[in-house]
């Protein structure tokens, strides 16, 4: 009898990634859904192994109905969307796939960083709009090379972003509560105990920590009255780190000079927030301050792959009881 593997969301019809890895022992099930509802429960309750993205929450209930599931591998880094204690209970492993866009992730960073510093889609704007051939059509830029970056989060890709940032000259700070005392001196980064005063020091601040109960909402009005003012934030992380309210005010006021996300709180936006609604509409105090990109920062043709090869492979080795690489209970 064939094990089903279940792909409920983001893929539906292309599975070829995942066939070459099972093999003809196994059903592939690819739904594309954005709600549990859209699958029938006999699929839920069949399935062998399940290869989860972001779409839909992993709860205690949903949880409840994978009768016959021994692996839940996350198809991506964060596991926010999946209840860890409910499937320990349950006793099905969850594992996720961490390496597989370290450097794309970064690059990414680097590329809002570069964007909005040296105003290159500023400046394309200006010559595609008004024609301006001049270098300071968008006010005076500042010099990358001596500036400080805070890095939130020194885990695989914060230090693969940190390596970039030296390259350019930056000087590298970090706060980690989770890293060993004296990591700093290995990686010659400053090193700070406290994030209050990381922010307020830097002039560029960076986002790679998971989403946990200890970062949603870390970006809050408190945050950003405590940031060095005229600083950059970046975020390439997960996107309920930052409360958008909060960004809104602090970019309104000042306090964040430019910001470049690749997540929100709500993806897609919603386009009545008003930091989105004056974005979209292109209004005077927000122009050339944000950069928005759609939960790309790990996307090109070899990460997603990657991503999926690793993913599949993951939840074999765990039907074909082999201890888990990256397995997280």
């Amino acid at each position: 009898m064939k094990r089903t593997i279940l792909i409920p969301d983001r893929i539906k019809e292309n599975i070829e990634i995942e066939k070459k890895v099972f093999g003809a022992g196994y059903n592939i099930i690819a739904k594309g859904c954005v709600d549990i509802n859209e699958i029938p429960l006999d699929i839920w309750k069949s399935a062998d192994a399940i290869l989860a993205w972001h779409e839909i929450k992993y709860d205690a209930e949903l949880i409840s109905q994978l009768v016959n599931c021994k692996v839940i591998v996350r198809v991506g880094v964060g596991y926010d969307n999946v209840d860890l204690e409910a499937a320990k209970k349950n006793k099905i492993v969850v594992c996720n796939v961490p390496d597989y866009g370290t450097n794309d992730v970064a690059d990414h960073t680097i590329a809002l960083l570069l964007n909005l510093s040296r105003g290159i889609k500023a400046y394309n704007d200006e010559i595609k709009n008004n024609f301006s051939w001049d270098w300071d059509s968008i006010g005076l830029l500042r010099r990358l090379n001596g500036q400080k970056i805070g890095l939130i989060g020194l885990g695989r890709i914060g230090n693969a972003v940190a390596i970039r940032a030296k390259a350019f000259g930056l000087n590298v700070s970090f706060f980690d509560p989770y890293l060993s005392i004296g990591i700093e001196k290995v990686f010659g980064y400053n090193r700070y105990f406290n994030i209050l005063d990381m922010i307020s020091s830097c002039d560029i601040v960076s986002f790679h920590a998971p989403l946990n109960k200890e970062t949603i909402n870390m970006a809050d009005d408190i945050f950003f009255s405590n940031m060095k003012k005229g600083s950059i934030l970046l975020n390439t992380a997960r996107g309920d780190i930052v409360n958008l309210h909060s960004l809104y005010k602090a970019l309104k006021q000042g306090v964040v000079k430019m910001a470049g996300l690749d997540v929100l709180e709500c993806e897609p936006p919603d386009t009545t927030h008003p930091l989105i609604s004056a974005w979209r509409k292109g209004d005077e105090w927000i122009k050339n301050r944000l950069i928005l990109t759609p939960h790309a920062a790990f996307y090109n043709n070899e990460s997603y792959i990657e991503m999926r090869e690793k993913a599949a492979k993951e939840a074999k080795r765990v039907l074909d009881k082999k201890p888990a690489l990256n397995r997280i209970i």
